[in-house]
């Protein structure tokens, strides 16, 4: 029994996080959605996976950078204005759980 709580505990844990990928080295106004998940930034933090969800819906819909959701300034340093960046941004960034094998190495 004490398995399964230390389980569910683990599971309540889990977040979910907004993440968008780097912007294309060769491409202009363009992101590199194939590079590893690794690769990519968190953006936001969520609760659950229906909050990550609403939102990444929310800014796709209105076209907006996702760097809008950055409260704490790390990625300022990303900021372009250059609105088509910023669309291929929202168009390609995903909600991903934050214990997904793929953010190893982060």
């Amino acid at each position: 029994m004490g398995h399964l709580k230390r389980h569910a505990a683990a599971l309540a844990v889990v977040s979910w996080y907004l993440m968008m990928p780097p912007d294309s080295a060769r491409i202009p106004h363009s992101v590199d959605s194939t590079a590893p998940l690794s690769r990519w930034s968190i953006v936001a933090n969520y609760t659950t996976q229906e909050n990550c969800e609403k939102t990444l819906a929310d800014i796709q819909n209105k076209e907006l950078d996702p760097l809008v959701l950055d409260t704490t300034g790390r990625l300022k340093r990303l900021q372009r204005g250059d609105v088509a960046l910023g669309i291929a941004r929202s168009i390609n960034s995903g909600c991903v759980a934050s214990d997904d094998f793929r953010l190893k190495g982060r």
